[in-house]
């Protein structure tokens, strides 16, 4: 730990994860004579902070428990999950390529949670092994398994296997999560175009060992193991940084005018069962970093995703227009309701102060780094962690109640919230926030004559099947 003035809290040292730190400076004022913006990690202000992201590939894996450290952790683990990829290598980052050079990033050629949950509980095989579609011909096959171009099915932030499970163990849950949970598994959010918004679930290798070394990909197995074991996901350390990360993004398909604007990072994907790639660009994007504890989670959105806490009456936004009305009413579209197409959302809460200060200082360095960067077009909205944090490897299994919560730091502000507009969209009420949601996370509900185990405060777990022929002992 630094020396300096911490808050009490930070006297507790948490592992998040991945993230970097680098050598690049701000820059100095420009010619016009104008002061670059400025931010601070460190709460003792110093001449050089060296907790503030850069544009490297470096990870950092620590931090203490305040505010402004967390916002700077979110943003470079955002910064070296979306640099390029090595070609041969999953998961690790290209030293010798810049930010936004091309190809697959680093998460994009992570394992996608349908290359994990096989039908039937097969085993996914090794972490480099590719999954090719029967369906696709060879060179297409090989990009889309590689991540180079996307498959996306997902027109809701919750899949239908998730979905599924979660009904079939209703009882587990309170009726307002479980309510909570069918509402954004349930509704489709469609852009102004009326195309809907797809989204898809990514892990990094740490999680994905841990789920084949103990065979989690499978439903009976799951609940084997969850009887006499704590289901917690790897955390990374001092030693070994990179822990359990697991990704949710959110995906538009883009018009000619938004794929020439330069605003956002965009993809190759197919869409559905087509066969034939379409241009996407990323809206959203939701980060989970496994910590040993609650973990913590990050979440940006695009800049121009939609207004903030009321109805704009002027300006161009990709899930909202101001003169949309309901046809032949003269009524105004509703807003942030599922399934309303064109879709019309609304923000209902600002960016967090600390993050919208730290969101200015990024857009002004990537921008140096590169003017035509689309990285300066997306903003942290906020990160959520524990202010009380509880290792969960050392409750007793098995573990039938909700996991802890910690104490998060959002909501405990009455009237806060935890939500991004276009993976929660549905769901964006005040109290609203990841740990109260994810504490209910269980084992997959197929086959099982047992309570459903919790399983890290993931719900991709709930995507297992199982053989036919296999029966639970």
């Amino acid at each position: 730990m630094r020396e300096g003035i911490r808050n009490a809290a930070s006297k507790y040292v948490v592992a998040f994860g991945v993230a970097l730190t680098g050598v690049m400076a701000a820059g100095s004022v420009s010619a016009q004579g104008v002061q670059p913006p400025t931010f601070n990690c460190l709460e003792l202000i110093r001449p050089h902070d060296p907790d503030l992201p850069q544009i490297k590939p470096i990870f950092r894996s620590t931090t203490d428990l305040s505010e402004r450290e967390f916002d700077c952790l979110a943003w470079q683990d955002f910064i070296y999950l979306m640099w390029p990829a090595k070609g041969d290598e999953r998961g690790v980052p290209d030293p010798d390529q810049k930010l936004g050079a091309g190809g697959p990033t680093v998460w994009e050629s992570y394992r996608t949670a349908d290359t994990v949950f096989l039908p039937e509980g097969r085993d996914p095989g090794p972490w480099q092994e590719l999954q090719l579609m029967a369906t696709l011909e060879s060179s297409l096959g090989q990009q889309v398994a590689s991540g180079a171009v996307r498959h996306l099915t997902m027109t809701a932030k919750v899949s239908r296997p998730v979905l599924s499970s979660i009904l079939q163990s209703a009882a587990a849950f309170p009726p307002a999560i479980l309510n909570g949970i069918s509402q954004a598994g349930g509704g489709t959010l469609y852009d102004l175009n009326g195309y809907p918004v797809y989204y898809e679930i990514a892990m990094d290798r740490p999680q994905y060992e841990y789920i084949l070394q103990n065979k989690l990909y499978n439903a009976y197995q799951q609940a084997t193991f969850a009887r006499t074991h704590v289901i917690a996901l790897p955390a990374g350390t001092t030693n070994t940084p990179l822990g359990a990360v697991e990704i949710k993004a959110a995906w538009k398909v883009l018009t000619d005018a938004e794929r020439q604007s330069g605003r956002f990072h965009t993809v190759q994907a197919l869409l559905g069962g087509s066969k034939t790639p379409v241009t996407v660009g990323l809206v959203g994007f939701h980060a989970f970093i496994a910590s040993g504890t609650q973990g913590a989670w990050a979440t940006f959105s695009q800049v121009d995703n939609a207004p903030v806490e009321k109805p704009a009456t002027s300006g161009s936004f990709n899930f909202f227009n101001p003169d949309c009305k309901l046809p032949g009413t003269g009524k105004a579209c509703p807003i942030n309701v599922r399934d309303a197409d064109p879709g019309q959302v609304v923000q209902i809460g600002p960016d967090a102060k600390a993050a919208d200060a730290l969101n200015t200082y990024m857009h002004y360095i990537l921008q140096q780094y590169d003017p035509k960067s689309p990285w300066q077009y997306y903003n942290l909205i906020d990160v959520q962690w524990p202010l009380s944090p509880v290792v969960i490897a050392s409750l007793k299994p098995p573990v039938s109640k909700p996991l802890p919560e910690g104490h998060p730091n959002i909501p405990h502000i009455p009237g806060s919230h935890f939500v991004n507009p276009v993976l929660e969209t549905f769901l964006q009420t005040p109290g609203m926030s990841c740990l109260g949601c994810y504490q209910y996370a269980a084992t997959a509900a197929v086959g099982i004559r047992q309570p459903p185990y919790r399983t890290s405060y993931s719900f991709v777990f709930g995507r297992a099947s199982a053989p036919p022929t296999e029966q639970q002992q």
